[in-house]
């Protein structure tokens, strides 16, 4: 008889969290079930519910990772040197970064959006995407006054635009490694361009 090893709730959340990532990198978001969970960390399906409450409580969970990863990068961020500029180039690697290593993470937050299955969690995850992007906002107006970021620049507009040049590299991505990395540091110099005074 195999003897499950006892495993903090803390050490079990992650395990599963990471199960769930791994399950829908390959199938999807609306295809993750406690079943397969269970399965990918050698748990019985009972188990899972120990720790989450059903797959709702577990997607939650996964915006919970989502919006820590994207705050600390925003920390990261805040505690480098440099002008708002370099801050920005700094925080558009880290996300890319984040994204490239978190392939599910895009499939967790287009099945979200595009849907309406679970209103609630929807609006989660549009409230993180927005404090997110009010971070950026707040980097390209802090860079006005000093001649950084041009003066004209509605720093909220700009940081969506900063937030929403994420999507084709993802989709390139799908294509393979190679076109979204060179199409990265295009789009980046192209943005730039139109934030500089």
């Amino acid at each position: 008889m195999k003897v499950t090893e006892k495993k903090t709730t803390e050490t079990r959340r992650n395990e599963i969290i990471c199960a769930s990532l791994k399950i829908i990198e390959k199938k999807g978001l609306d295809n993750l079930n406690v079943a397969d969970i269970a399965a990918e960390i050698d748990l019985v399906p009972s188990a899972i519910y120990r720790h989450f409450g059903g797959k709702d409580e577990i997607i939650d969970s996964l915006i919970d990772f989502v919006d820590r990863s994207l705050q600390a990068n925003a920390a990261c961020v805040a505690g480098s040197g440099g002008d708002a500029v370099e801050k920005l180039a700094l925080l558009y690697k880290l996300h890319t970064d984040f994204l490239k290593t978190q392939p599910a993470i895009p499939q967790i937050i287009f099945s979200l959006l595009a849907g309406n299955k679970n209103p609630q969690l929807k609006k989660r995850l549009i409230s993180v995407i927005a404090a997110y992007a009010a971070q950026v906002r707040n980097i390209l107006a802090a860079g006005q006054p000093d001649g950084e970021i041009a003066p004209a620049i509605d720093p909220a507009a700009a940081a969506m635009l900063f937030v929403g040049m994420i999507q084709p590299l993802i989709i390139l991505n799908q294509a393979g490694d190679d076109p979204a990395d060179a199409f990265k540091q295009a789009m980046w110099a192209v943005y730039v361009r139109g934030i500089k005074n």
